[in-house]
């Protein structure tokens, strides 16, 4: 439906529901203060009366015609006896009270969609495009992808794509959640709706409108309300059951005791529109919440089942690892440096696109180490790199790759390579005029505080944690050790990952699998629970995964199982208060304590305490959990 039309059919709603309640409340009072006459009372009471029985008739109506039963039978059922009884008093409470709790619900889901809409706020009308040599500003639909978009200090990107000029650091926390402002430069991917904190960027457009991730973000929130929990499911069959044994337990007293009005006192204080209202809440404030921390949730049943993680498959490279190999050290042999042999790796490795090669010239850098081009490059593609400066030949690759060149590998350099690979290290050598004269050490980097958040993980009740990799043994031991994971498997193809997930799968388990999306959406889409971390701009992520943390940090799944926790432990104290509540409101009944009006007055005020509770949850995503 179109914005326009949503906001008019949300007012006409409110507006609505905001009369009955002044209707009755101001009926109610003059009623009270006897100010209604007594010759037209029943007249203009009963009239009243039909005017708030008319919503919740048609819910009820509805219902039954979709073969199930919510609370707005249970509160026409009420409505109707009060009003046969002439008590007028309990039909206006009762009114009063499903109007207000309508009310509320219906401020809850626009404080929902007024959060989206904010979002959706950020990102400007217009942009700055070159148009030639010129820049021209256009509205925003008009920008074109390839079109060169020009963003300035303190403005908004309005669309995806990659920085070709300039430099900036950029707020993403309306995607990531994250505080810390991110340098870009040239070459570094750009979203939408993210901030210029500092310096300026020209941007190539890749994806406008609809397409960029901050609006799929927003359309995923959205949707996944739409989709019902375990816990709001039991909600609806709790209605059912429940108006069983409130109608049966009616009769029972009315065989009992003949005493009508003790009936109605007692379904007046057991109308359970509260818990219909509330449990819905708590888990549309939870997915906002989650949402403005940058975890995106299809649907609340993915955050019901978050909570109640029994065992994590993670992958290693990318999600519990950098994915980018570094230089650990660097052995050297003959009269060549360690500073020398780097060297000489670096003429070669400056100018390959290879992870590897890429690994070495940025440590060449980081130890200003200047390289020099070589007379003659070659790479032979994903095997090593061949050159020749000063007529002297230089060669960077694998032990198999010197045996292609003839280079002899000596007892020491065996035992060296063996040493590093026991140690979980890649092994890279480099020889120049036939001679080995140097050694790296490479490694995959362990992501910061990923062994804080598996220990956390552990203690908060995840009882097994699993890390499957494609990588050798050797590599994944001790990236496992490392991480604080003890069990662990090696040299898995994508499709042996999904049977190792397979294996940990059972009726009385929630398997939830951890992966970069890209890799992993065979598996993820097999678990319980797929979660893809680190999908900024990942549209694979954003499709295959159940859940998507938009930064690359592990910890968010903390974060992710605490608001789990939350909402569960709110959802299930509405059902504590619901119950405790209706044993002493039904006590009051059976003692004579309260009639019919004072049971609709006491369920009335009542109402109140697990919609606030549910309420409460709208600030959690403000502050740490």
């Amino acid at each position: 439906m179109p914005k326009d039309k949503a906001d008019t059919l949300f007012k006409k709603i409110l507006y609505r529901e905001i009369s009955l309640l002044v209707i009755f409340s101001v009926t109610l009072i003059a009623y009270e203060t006897k100010l209604v006459p007594e010759t037209s009372e029943a007249i203009i009471l009963s009239g009243i009366a039909i005017l708030g029985i008319i919503p919740i008739l048609l819910s009820a109506w509805k219902s039954i015609l979709q073969k199930r039963i919510n609370v707005d039978l249970l509160a026409t059922i009420a409505l109707v006896f009060s009003l046969l009884a002439g008590e007028w008093v309990s039909v206006l409470f009762i009114n009063l009270m499903l109007t207000l709790a309508r009310v509320l619900g219906i401020f809850a889901k626009k404080r929902v969609h007024a959060s989206l809409e904010s979002l959706a706020k950020m990102k400007p009308s217009r942009a700055r495009v070159m148009r030639g040599k010129d820049a021209v500003e256009i509205p925003l639909n008009e920008v074109a992808v390839g079109d060169l978009v020009i963003v300035n200090l303190g403005e908004q990107i309005p669309v995806d794509g990659t920085a070709v000029k300039g430099s900036a650091t950029v707020d993403q926390s309306s995607l990531t959640g994250e505080s810390l402002p991110t340098l870009k430069e040239s070459g570094d991917e750009v979203f939408s709706a993210t901030i210029i904190a500092s310096g300026n960027l020209v941007i190539r457009a890749q994806k406008i409108g609809k397409a960029t991730t901050f609006e799929r973000m927003i359309t995923l929130v959205e949707n996944s309300r739409s989709i019902k929990t375990r816990m709001e499911t039991t909600a609806d069959k709790f209605a059912s059951w429940y108006i069983g044994i409130v109608l049966v337990a009616a009769l029972a007293i009315y065989l009992v005791t003949k005493n009508e009005a003790m009936i109605l006192a007692f379904v007046l204080v057991v109308c359970a529109d509260d818990i219909a209202v509330a449990i819905p809440l708590a888990y549309i404030a939870s997915m906002g919440a989650a949402a403005r921390r940058g975890i995106i949730i299809k649907g609340t049943s993915f955050l019901e089942n978050a909570a109640k993680i029994t065992t994590l498959i993670v992958d290693k490279t990318g999600t519990l690892t950098t994915g980018k190999l570094s230089v650990k050290h660097v052995r050297s042999w003959g009269d060549v440096t360690v500073s020398h042999a780097i060297k000489l790796s670096g003429l070669l490795c400056h100018g390959s696109t290879h992870p590897v090669a890429q690994a070495i010239a940025r440590y060449a850098a980081e130890n200003n180490i200047a390289c020099i081009t070589p007379d003659h490059f070659e790479e032979k593609e994903g095997r090593g790199l061949r050159g020749v400066t000063h007529d002297k030949e230089i060669i960077v690759g694998r032990a198999e790759f010197m045996d292609e060149y003839n280079v002899a590998i000596t007892d020491n350099i065996t035992l060296a390579i063996i040493e590093e690979e026991r140690r979980g290290h890649n092994v890279t050598l480099v020889a120049y005029d036939k001679q080995i004269v140097g050694l790296f050490a490479l490694a995959d980097t362990l992501r910061p505080h990923v062994a804080q958040t598996i220990a956390t993980l552990k203690e908060s009740g995840v009882r097994d944690i699993v890390m499957l990799t494609g990588d050798n043994e050797v590599v994944a031991r001790g990236i496992a050790r490392a991480a604080g994971i003890t069990d662990y498997q090696a040299n898995l193809l994508p499709e042996h990952k999904v049977s190792a997930l397979e294996a940990y799968l059972g009726p009385d388990k929630i398997v939830a699998m951890v992966g970069d999306g890209v890799n992993d959406a065979a598996v993820l889409a097999r678990a319980d629970i797929g979660i893809a971390m680190g999908s900024i701009g990942s549209d694979a992520a954003i499709e295959s995964a159940d859940i998507v943390l938009m930064k690359d940090n592990l910890s968010k799944l903390v974060e992710l199982r605490a608001i789990a926790r939350q909402v569960l432990s709110v959802a299930r104290g509405n059902f504590a208060i619901w119950g405790v509540v209706n044993i002493i409101g039904i006590y009051l009944v059976f003692t004579g304590v309260i009639n019919a009006p004072q049971a609709a007055a006491y369920n009335f005020l009542t109402d109140f305490i697990p919609i606030i509770n549910s309420l409460r949850l709208f600030n959690s995503g403000r502050k740490e959990i």
